[in-house]
């Protein structure tokens, strides 16, 4: 269950180390750059006794970049003013719980303090009765309140309201409340009490937030919250197994991937305010999943555009591939969650987070994880063992909007499965790719495709298979070929009949690529030898080609006969061009541009060669006639197995075809033992 997994992660960022004022940080939206601009107008009340006054606040400052001016809010002071960015919903009317008197003022609530009943029956009002600290005041008490802060607004009002576009924060210092504390002395800004300015009431004497009233304050709001779509008294909760005095649904505002609003995750035979019937969460558990959350939110990484085409642009299409724009597709949010498979260890797995929260994306040693690699987000996971499992959630649509859709969960990933996946890709990328492009006549350069994990399966099998396969690799499960060599084959006919033998090759660059991640991860991961044949082990098939010794103990596979055939073609077109200047594959073998198979090039091409042979008085290589005749045995052996392995024999084809070079060493002419005069 993911809601586990997310208690479990909380728990040891909620009982750890981490100081208050990282915890308030973490738990609000005083860091989140949505609320950036807030913080230029803040209002601070403060009441104490009858007694009130108003101060205006601005926390930051402009700054040039870019040639632009920005806010830069003080990251030390914003701490002391919690705020919450609501998710969903409209954002003028309160929603949720507060957990102390403090609100997000937007331009039509600025616009309106002048109008002080106006101000107090849409703002003050809705956002006081829904305040945990005022819960327990009477409504007489809450209208007395809301008088006197809408008074002072209003008096004051002409001195702060612009005709542009404003947005600020609200916080009423209530003396009488416990998260409000005033020193005569400066007391500096400890672990606990984070200073807020100084009193203009009585002045020398200095307000502070106690932050560690603060957090349980927001903890309380959060529970009360949950309630609202399910409460019970007495019941066992569905994590703890443990009886509590009261459990709550795991409704979360912060998180809504479940929403209220959708019925989805619900029985149609639950109430509104029965989802307690599904999940039961206390007090303590759902604590740690609200750290649960807001950690996650940190972390998450939206994957790159980039590699968004590459998981999800046809494959079966280069044409269609090639008009896909990378802003084409939705956004997809990648989380990696580590968890233990055993509790304990908390002080570790604690700290292993706090590095997963700094922005720095480098991996610190060999033992990291990288997940751009892996699965396209760019998080480092620091060394874990395989006491550990990686689990990496991917989602899409907007939290804000409480529009969250869950696209993939991969669970249970082993550490050191992943880290020899990207020792893999790590190869392939360094020195195998440079290799494979030498072969084919191309200059090195980066092929990006290859370069992640997530866009390799998707290129190799296609947008629909991708989560499937990506689960696949990261758990050691086999990976199939046929789903490659059918794309590949569609995508080299297409080719084909436009001649472009440029991007064939980088077609074939990539099919060589992964086949080589697929011996790797056979050979490493499944610990399985032999299956999959790469690009270097045709050399010395190409070898014995160019010498003439290939038999029919060597064209055991349709592949072998395939690739065989390529060569034979592409070296009988070479001679064949001399002659007469044409194509000899695009004039005899792919009549009209028609989608060319095993049968084709069999019957049209290496049957008619020798007749053309003589008809043209061509040169052939000493090597060609005995090869050929091996070849059309083959196809006679294995003409049953032409159809339903038509993908292998053509992928196998275009690449014999691409590769074959010219050997001066071997491929003398019959007649007069002499170089043949064959077009590189």
């Amino acid at each position: 269950m993911l809601a586990e997994s997310i208690i479990r992660i909380g728990r040891p960022i909620k009982d750890g180390g981490m100081p208050c004022r990282e915890k308030i940080r973490l738990l609000t939206d005083v860091s989140s750059e949505n609320c950036k601009n807030f913080f230029r107008h803040v209002f601070l009340i403060e009441l104490a006794g009858g007694d009130s006054c108003l101060q205006q606040l601005e926390l930051g400052d402009m700054a040039l970049e870019n040639n632009k001016e920005t806010f830069t809010v003080d990251s030390q002071r914003n701490v002391t003013f919690p705020i919450f960015y609501p998710n969903g919903g409209n954002p003028l009317h309160a929603q949720g719980i507060y957990p102390l008197p403090c609100y997000l003022l937007y331009d039509p609530h600025l616009k309106a303090l002048g109008e002080k009943e106006q101000f107090k029956k849409e703002f003050l009002s809705p956002r006081l009765n829904n305040t945990l600290q005022y819960r327990d005041m009477t409504l007489s008490e809450k209208e007395l309140l809301a008088d006197q802060v809408a008074v002072l607004l209003a008096a004051q009002a002409t001195e702060f309201i612009s005709e542009d576009k404003q947005l600020g924060i609200l916080m009423i210092y209530d003396a009488r409340l416990n998260v409000f504390q005033e020193k005569q002395d400066w007391m500096g800004e400890d672990e606990t009490l984070m200073w807020i300015n100084e009193s203009r009431l009585q002045p020398g004497r200095q307000l502070y937030l106690d932050g560690e009233e603060v957090l349980q304050c927001i903890n309380q709001a959060k529970f009360y919250e949950a309630a609202e779509l399910g409460s019970e008294k007495n019941a066992v909760s569905t994590f703890s197994n443990q009886p509590a005095a009261e459990v709550v649904s795991i409704y979360n505002k912060a998180w809504l991937w479940l929403s209220p609003t959708w019925d989805m995750p619900r029985s149609i035979y639950w109430q509104d305010d029965e989802w307690t019937k599904g999940i039961k969460v206390d007090a303590e558990s759902y604590a740690a999943y609200f750290y649960g959350v807001q950690f996650l939110k940190e972390i998450q990484v939206p994957v790159a555009s980039a590699v968004l085409k590459e998981m999800f642009a046809p494959v079966t299409s280069v044409e269609a591939k090639k008009n896909m724009k990378a802003t084409s597709f939705e956004s997809i949010y990648g989380i990696p969650l580590v968890l233990p498979l055993t509790d304990g260890g908390s002080q570790q797995l604690f700290a292993n987070y706090r590095r997963m929260l700094k922005k720095d994306s480098e991996k610190q040693s060999n033992s990291d994880l990288h997940l751009k690699v892996l699965a396209g987000i760019d998080r480092v996971v620091p060394e874990i063992g395989d006491e550990h499992r990686l689990t990496i959630l991917y989602y899409s649509g907007d939290l804000s909007r409480g529009n969250m859709h869950i696209r993939a969960v991969i669970e249970d990933i082993v550490p050191s499965v992943a880290g020899k996946i990207e020792q893999i890709l790590h190869d392939l990328k360094v020195s195998e790719t440079g290799k494979i492009q030498l072969a084919f006549g191309v200059a090195e350069q980066a092929v990006y495709k290859t370069q992640t994990l997530p866009a390799l399966l998707a290129n190799a099998f296609g947008p629909g298979y991708v989560w499937e396969t990506l689960q696949a690799a990261l758990h050691k499960e086999p990976l199939r070929l046929e789903r490659l060599r059918l794309t590949t084959a569609r995508r080299l006919n297409e080719l084909a009949n436009k001649e472009d033998t440029w991007q064939m090759v980088q077609e074939l660059i990539f099919y060589y690529s992964f086949l080589y991640f697929l011996h790797q991860y056979e050979q490493k991961i499944l610990q399985k030898q032999g299956g999959v044949m790469i690009l270097s082990d045709w050399d010395e098939f190409k070898a014995l080609y160019s010498q003439g010794r290939l038999d029919l103990c060597h064209l055991a596979s349709v592949e072998q006969l395939g690739f065989t055939a390529g060569l034979l073609l592409r070296q009988f077109h070479n001679s064949y061009y001399q002659k007469t200047g044409k194509d000899f594959v695009k004039q005899r073998v792919m009549k009209f541009g028609s989608k060319l198979t095993p049968a084709m090039i069999w019957k049209n091409g290496l049957l008619r060669c020798e007749e053309l042979a003589q008809q043209w008085n061509m040169k052939l290589g000493a090597n060609f006639r005995p090869v050929l005749a091996q070849a059309l045995l083959g196809f006679l052996a294995k003409q049953d197995q032409l159809v339903p392995e038509k993908d292998s024999f053509m992928t196998a084809f275009w690449s014999g075809y691409l590769l074959y070079k010219a050997d001066k060493k071997n491929d003398k002419t019959e007649e007069d033992g002499g170089n043949d005069n064959e077009q590189q």
